[in-house]
């Protein structure tokens, strides 16, 4: 079964070969940020390719046309229309800052 390592989480979790990057990453409980639920019409659910870029699927058009065709130098994929095949490693520092961001905005309001 494929590996997945999930920076900066210091986390790695074991997925069955074809699985859906989005879909693992909820079902073992990582934040990863979306309003469309999974159907690429958003572009949020962005994770950084950090290596094994070689086990995922070939980029969809709603992915070309979300992120555009600079995988080369962002290394950026849309999660829910990423399909894993291999051992990767992941970087999705962007959405731990606005989970930390939106609970410290959550903390103040509570305090007034």
């Amino acid at each position: 079964m494929p590996k997945i390592k999930i920076n900066p989480h210091n986390k790695t979790i074991e997925v069955p070969e074809g699985s859906n990057l989005r879909e693992e990453l909820v079902r073992n409980d990582i934040y990863i940020k979306t309003t469309c639920g999974g159907v690429a019409s958003c572009g949020l659910c962005v994770a950084v390719i950090e290596s094994g870029e070689e086990f995922l699927n070939e980029f969809s058009f709603e992915e070309r046309q979300l992120l555009g065709n600079v995988f080369h130098i962002t290394k950026e994929r849309l999660s829910c229309q990423t399909i894993v095949m291999g051992d990767i490693t992941i970087d999705l520092s962007a959405h731990q800052e606005a989970k930390t961001s939106k609970t410290i905005r959550k903390s103040r309001e509570q305090i007034k």
